[in-house]
Order: C-alpha cells, then sequence, then structure tokens
C-alpha cells in the first residue's frame, strides 16, 4: 500500500466494507482483520512519520472505523438493521471523503487516539 494518495485508501477501505458485507464478515473476524491491520499500522506509520498529507491521512483512520461499524451492523443484525445508526456512519464516511476532496479538514477528521479508543470501546450504537 505504500505510495499511495488518500483516497486511495479510502477506495481500499470501500472495496474491504463491500465485500466483507456481502461476504458476512465481522469486524473482529479474521478476514476483516486481515486487510485492516497492516492498513492501519501503516496510516499509522505515514502520520508518525509526518508525510505531507499527514492531516488528510488523519481523517483515514475515523472513516475506518465508520466502515467498521458498518460492517458490524450489517453482521450482527442480520434480521434488524439499524437503519439510523447506518445512516450516520454513512454521512460521516460521505463527509470525509469531500472534506479530502475539497482539502478541508473536519471536527471527524480530528480526533484525537483519545476519541478514537473511546469510539472502538464503546462499539456500535
Amino acid at each position: 500500500m505504500d505510495n499511495k494518495n488518500v483516497l486511495c485508501y479510502l477506495d481500499e477501505i470501500d472495496n474491504a466494507y463491500i465485500e466483507g458485507k456481502v461476504k458476512g464478515w465481522s469486524r473482529y473476524g479474521k478476514e476483516w482483520s486481515t486487510f485492516s491491520i497492516p492498513m492501519n499500522k501503516e496510516i499509522r506509520q505515514k502520520i508518525k512519520d509526518g508525510v505531507p498529507e499527514d492531516p488528510m491521512f488523519q481523517m483515514v483512520l475515523p472513516y475506518w472505523f465508520s466502515r467498521s461499524e458498518m460492517l458490524e451492523i450489517y453482521y450482527t443484525k442480520k434480521y434488524k438493521i439499524k437503519r439510523g445508526a447506518l445512516r450516520r456512519r454513512k454521512k460521516e464516511c460521505v463527509q470525509i471523503r469531500k472534506n479530502i476532496n475539497t482539502d478541508t479538514i473536519s471536527k471527524i477528521g480530528q480526533l484525537s487516539m483519545n476519541d478514537i479508543a473511546e469510539r472502538a470501546i464503546k462499539g456500535v450504537t
């Protein structure tokens, strides 16, 4: 995944999300982890190294979390999907992608590591 711009990462996340949704993956399963762990480490390393697109790369992690949460909603709520939760996550993803396209940093993209950890612990609402 080296030398990819930020939108390529979002596309890769979207492709894995669609595949996981179709195949019934859990965000805690080995299939999603096989994709997400290396991608997550690479993004965090780029942020740590201070790549020129650093603020935009910081927006990839919230995008990844939203897609992961959406995947888990589909996995756990097969017959009773929480439409409101899906809409909120999708709206976040659309806003992040829009902000990256316009080189704008959003509040969503400025999550601290504590905010990210809190969202991960909280899980799907």
